[in-house]
């Protein structure tokens, strides 16, 4: 979400702060700036004075981060006793938001993150204390870990790609995941999960009528959006002229914020989005910022995630996040909202997996044979290949487990036992879950991976609304045939937002996408990117086919998922041969 910083140290309760860690805590204060927010028996927690924080009545905890009541969608200042004491379930039934939960129960301190995954919490395991923190970096500045490349969890990154395990690339440093509470007692540690998509996943075939899933929808997401809105003064809302920017927007609409809107020209080879985002700021009546992409800034050496411990940032991005920051400035923005996940929370499927949903839940009826034509006007085919594919689907093991996402520039040692992502419990789907809601889960949980690693970050936090606790359990609720009602996908959504919308941009059917901006990126660096993938760290751990990786560069290069490919290596090269370089 931020750069916004928290550190919390948590220790026996009956003895005084650890002496070892004397040195970071005084460093934190003198050449951080960070101040004693909360001191409890064996958990002290430091951070920005000035950032979103919520205490609890009695001073026994604290929720870092922005934190809105379920109810009325109001922002909290103060948690009640009631709520102090309270099961950990309990806060995420009552509240929504982008925090991290620090608390000292019983005889227990309790770290628990939000399903929404906006605000990081990194831990580390330092002699006899735990530190839990959303600026990894400071623990290695700090000297409290020496950096160290875990391999495996790069090899797993680039193989499975999205799926976040709880290490990080980073030996000593883990996550907790979204939805998750790490219990630290006396000589004990446990995680466990206490909100699961899952749970409403399960629930979607109760909800089968369209008009109340859509107007259920624009109901939750409304007051989720207007309750972000109420947080900022001046953000930035970025548009690129599709739905889920657009919902965005709309939602923040009529909130009594001095935001603005922006979007870019296309490079050459890319669509222009701008008379879509045009539409969208009129109608709504917000002021437009048109920017342009400086690919010129771009540093393909050096990765926006180069402080963190995963290499979760995208290269190309550096070219928007320049041009914002100086806007940002001028403005004096003091946040970003996008409509980033959209995709995948609003159950974007190009698959026969609907079709099988509701042939399984509902029978073989006339409403299975809708589907088969809804999904194949979204996939431009017909019919009865539709349901041809759907037999194929059917006939093979529903997997309890995402399938991995394939490179074909990654070598055949980098596969090779490779274990699987450990820790993420939303990871398993639940037994009774139909197909098309598995993917809708899964897709959903790839989108953690990109929720920070943006250089705009250094001049405000970065939201994605979209990822809100309230949002994902409404459109999770919802059974994935309905999305592709009508032949559109994301239907349900349009649906919701259809009278506050353009229409050409709630019927638009085209995506945008930086295809052209990364194939002139690479194109223009050729010679380094052969030099940085050929000769690179991550070849030198053979990771890498660079046979593959050599023709892709001798020639034209290569289209779509094979281009996104070759620019993930970069990626992690970028990232990785920062770490080995320190």
């Amino acid at each position: 979400m931020n750069r916004s910083a928290f550190i919390a140290f948590i220790f026996d309760a009956g003895l005084p702060f650890p002496e070892g860690l004397t040195g970071a805590r005084h460093a934190l204060r003198r050449q951080h700036g960070l101040d004693d927010l909360l001191n409890t028996p064996g958990l002290l927690v430091l951070g920005d004075r000035g950032a979103s924080q919520t205490r609890f009545a009695d001073g026994r905890g604290m929720v870092w981060g922005h934190l809105f009541e379920r109810a009325s969608g109001n922002r909290t200042t103060e948690l009640d006793p009631t709520t102090s004491g309270s099961a950990p379930d309990a806060m995420t039934s009552r509240y929504w938001g982008g925090y991290v939960l620090l608390r000292r129960r019983a005889d227990a301190v309790e770290v628990m993150r939000d399903p929404s995954g906006m605000m990081a919490c990194y831990h580390a395991a330092i002699d006899s204390a735990h530190i839990l923190t959303s600026r990894p970096d400071l623990l290695i500045q700090l000297g409290l870990v020496r950096p160290s490349i875990d391999w495996t969890i790069v090899a797993q990154g680039l193989v499975y790609r999205d799926i976040r395990p709880v290490r990080t690339a980073l030996h000593g440093i883990s996550e907790v995941p979204p939805g998750c509470l790490l219990k630290i007692g006396a000589g004990s540690i446990d995680l466990c999960c206490i909100w699961s998509p899952w749970t409403f996943a399960t629930q979607a075939e109760d909800n089968r009528d369209f008009d109340r899933a859509a107007a259920s929808l624009g109901t939750v997401a409304t007051q989720t959006l207007r309750a972000w809105g109420s947080a900022f003064q001046r953000p930035l809302i970025e548009i690129s002229g599709g739905l889920d920017s657009a919902i965005v927007a709309a939602g923040l609409a009529g909130d009594k914020t001095e935001g603005r809107c922006l979007t870019f020209g296309p490079v050459p080879g890319d669509p222009d989005e701008r008379p879509w985002a045009r539409a969208i700021a009129t109608h709504l009546g917000y002021d437009l910022a048109e920017l342009e992409l400086d690919t010129g800034v771009v540093d393909l050496t050096r990765s926006d995630a180069a402080d963190l411990p995963r290499p979760c940032a995208r290269l190309f991005s550096q070219a928007l996040d320049r041009p914002i920051r100086v806007l940002a400035e001028e403005t004096g923005a003091d946040g970003f909202i996008g409509g980033a996940g959209g995709d995948s929370v609003f159950c974007l499927l190009q698959s026969a997996l609907p079709l099988i949903d509701r042939a399984q839940i509902e029978g073989i009826g006339p409403g299975v044979l809708r589907t088969a034509i809804d999904v194949a006007q979204i996939s431009q085919s017909n019919a009865w290949r539709v349901l041809a594919a759907a037999l194929r689907c059917r006939l093979r093991p529903v997997g309890s487990f995402p399938r991995p996402m394939t490179n074909c520039f990654i070598s055949s040692e980098a596969r090779q036992n490779l274990p699987w992502p450990q820790g993420n419990p939303w990871l398993e789907a639940a037994s009774d879950a139909p197909p098309g809601s598995r993917r809708h889960v899964w897709s959903i949980i790839g989108i953690l991976n990109h929720l920070e690693g943006y250089g705009r970050e250094t001049k405000a936090p970065h939201i994605s609304p979209l990822m809100s606790q309230p949002i994902l359990e409404a459109c999770l609720s919802v059974p994935s045939w309905l999305w592709c009602t009508g032949g559109r996908n994301r239907a349900v959504a349009r649906e919701a937002f259809r009278d506050r919308l353009p229409a050409i941009v709630v019927d638009r059917r085209t995506k945008g996408a930086f295809n052209g901006l990364v194939t002139r990126l690479i194109d223009q660096h050729r010679a380094l990117v052969r030099e940085m993938l050929l000769g690179g760290t991550l070849a030198r751990h053979s990771l890498l086919n660079k046979d593959a990786i050599a023709a892709a560069l001798a020639g034209p290069l290569p289209t779509r998922d094979a281009l996104s490919q070759l620019m993930a290596l970069v990626d992690f090269e970028a990232w990785a041969s920062g770490w080995s370089s320190r």
